[in-house]
């Protein structure tokens, strides 16, 4: 790669033609991976990990990361329209182009690129005490774009049936499990099963950990939807990159663009998504 690289940011090629970006700041350690522009880990200064990243996450061409911050576009879920396209879109399953590096005294910015047919993202990351991943989509084409998609962040937790999120009560939502129902959230959400629910809702959610005593604060931008996730027992076995115990250790919250609230990006002009993540002191 020609792009010359800050101090406190290594290239590894640990994983043979799969490049990770290893940050040492400072004010936090994480990884990101080339390939889907994929955060990997953040770690604040004096704090532990806060994101999930499976053990048995498979790193090949083709194939989605198992944790951290998977990347869910140009469309959210099924494709809208051609059921014979990936679900989630492409850019989880791509390599990236970098198109740089930098760092200063809050951190280090890492932007990253891709553009395939009428599809043309970027995406920053910040690390630093907070972690700040921004996905742009940028319309160079002479016709409207319409794009959905989500920031499908996994964060670590001491045991799933010890946290509870804050800041979605009374807001409305699609309970995918089982058949689609509309429902209204009354107080926080806990976990008893699988979870797996798309929420009305632009604003911040605060992930309390009760055992470890954490609290997350997640923002987001350019999102309608929040999307809350956790597979369960069931599906986690049949998942072959993750533990048959792992659903366990995670909750996913993610900055999301729903289909149904899918944005409209007018010819010349971009839309960003993007999700805010800090510990709460």
């Amino acid at each position: 790669m020609k792009t010359k690289l800050p101090a406190s940011v290594r290239l590894s090629d640990e994983i043979p033609g799969y490049p990770v970006f290893e940050i040492a700041h400072p004010k936090c350690t994480a990884r990101v991976a080339l390939h889907g522009a994929h955060v990997m880990s953040w770690c604040p200064a004096d704090e532990e990990e806060v994101l999930y990243l499976s053990p048995d996450a498979v790193f090949t061409e083709g194939k989605a990361i198992r944790g951290g911050i998977p990347l869910c576009w140009p469309w959210f879920n099924a494709h809208p329209t051609n059921p014979e396209q990936p679900s989630h879109g492409i850019a989880r399953t791509r390599f990236w182009g970098l198109l740089g590096a930098e760092e200063d005294e809050s951190g280090v910015t890492i932007r990253f690129g891709m553009e395939e047919g009428i599809w043309k993202a970027e995406l920053t990351v910040k690390a630093g005490a907070e972690l700040e991943v921004s996905l742009e989509t940028l319309n160079t084409n002479e016709i409207p774009i319409v794009v959905s998609g989500a920031l499908h962040s996994y964060f670590s937790v001491s045991d799933i049936g010890n946290v509870r999120l804050v800041n979605l009560e009374d807001a409305d939502f699609l309970d995918t499990v089982g058949v689609s129902t509309l429902r209204k959230q009354k107080g926080a959400i806990e976990f008893k099963g699988e979870v797996d629910a798309i929420y009305d809702s632009p604003g911040k959610v605060l992930l309390v950990d009760d055992f470890s005593g954490r609290t997350i604060l997640i923002e987001k931008g350019g999102s309608p939807s929040t999307v809350v996730w956790n597979p369960w027992m069931e599906k986690a076995t049949a998942m072959g990159d993750l533990p048959d115990e792992g659903y366990r250790k995670f909750c996913c919250i993610e900055a999301a663009i729903a289909n149904d609230k899918a944005v409209i990006v007018m010819p010349g002009s971009s839309h960003v998504l993007s999700t805010r993540i800090s510990v709460e002191e």
